[in-house]
């Protein structure tokens, strides 16, 4: 990587200073793809707005923050970009028009997934920033795609997004759900870590179940709590190896909210919830256990763009997970007694 910065737009540097491809360029031989997706959901009544005014600008503050870091972790003696040649896509176009932002959307990761790129994405807010990413992954596996959606609340409220009203579409409270029915997405898969609180409702469990999740796979602070208690890596390691188990693709989706209220100083939403090393590591192990082949990408969404110490976690979750999979093997994890 020369000294030199590549930008996306203006001053804006490309994430981790890597190389830029624009729309219609040449992906080339990259193994990692960048895009920024750029959407906000409307402020739901009773919710702060934190998590949704601003997130249009998310993906320019976190390419910004992210020029310091490079991609060595001296912990695990690994360089992530000696591994993977990562590009970034600038961002996807964002309409007026859902179904078309959906469509732009797709377009981009099916054509970084057909160059044969795991993908790195962050919004904006779930929704347009998750569904179609997910549905070009599935869509591009040769057999069933596994979910691990972090998240303190369960954004699982019934209704497809064709129903909603244009001026206050419902993704925030009801892409958890809506992708149970994407092609190539098995909801005997899907995994959700990290949900509790009262902001949830007694109908949670029976929303995913009715779609076909398994309420065993609905991992709650007991569950967590639990891990603790027996040892977290270890029980890490089990999970990641449910989640892998008989899957063609893996994605995670990342709502920051699951972290633990105290886990940095610019953002928290719930107690209750897991430290950003239990994350890491748990990034880790799936991205270890899923290798090259199996592991379709990270996604983030609900990250608000003033939150520079949020960005400086997330980096870490994208680097161990791919950090994961470069070492996929190599055996145990070099994280366990550490």
């Amino acid at each position: 990587m020369s000294e030199e910065t590549p930008l996306v737009y203006g001053a804006t540097p490309t994430l981790f200073r890597r190389r830029y491809v624009g729309p219609g360029e040449e992906i080339g031989d990259a193994d990692v793809a960048f895009l920024g997706i750029p959407w906000r959901a409307p402020n739901p009544a009773g919710r702060s707005s934190l998590n949704y005014e601003g997130s249009l600008l998310t993906p320019t503050y976190f390419r910004t923050n992210s020029t310091s870091f490079g991609g060595f972790l001296p912990e695990l003696e690994v360089d992530v970009f000696d591994h993977f040649k990562m590009v970034d896509l600038g961002d996807a176009d964002v309409v007026g028009d859902m179904a078309t932002s959906l469509a732009n959307v797709e377009k981009r990761v099916a054509e970084a997934i057909d160059a044969g790129c795991m993908m790195v994405t962050i919004g904006g807010n779930s929704g347009v920033s998750t569904y179609p990413v997910l549905k070009a992954i599935a869509g591009a596996a040769s057999g069933p795609t596994a979910v691990l959606n972090l998240d303190a609340h369960h954004d699982n409220f019934r209704g497809e997004w064709e129903e909603d009203d244009p001026r206050n579409p419902r993704w925030a409270s009801s892409w958890a759900r809506r992708i149970l029915g994407l092609p190539g997405v098995d909801p005997a898969r899907y995994f959700h870590f990290g949900l509790r609180g009262a902001v949830n409702d007694k109908e949670t469990f029976l929303r995913f179940t009715e779609r076909g999740v398994l309420r065993e796979h609905i991992l709650t602070y007991r569950d967590l709590k639990l891990a603790r208690r027996e040892g977290f890596d270890g029980w890490a390691q089990a999970l990641a190896e449910r989640i892998i188990e008989g899957t063609a693709k893996v994605w995670i989706c990342v709502d920051p909210d699951v972290l633990n209220v105290g886990s940095n100083p610019d953002f928290g939403d719930e107690p209750l919830g897991p430290t950003n090393e239990e994350v890491i590591e748990l990034f880790y192990q799936v991205g270890r256990l899923a290798g090259r082949r199996r592991f379709g990408g990270i996604s983030f969404g609900a990250v608000p763009f003033n939150a520079t110490s949020l960005h400086y976690v997330c980096y870490y979750f994208v680097l161990y997970a791919l950090a994961g999979v470069a070492t996929a093997d190599a055996g145990p994890s070099r994280l366990q007694g550490a």
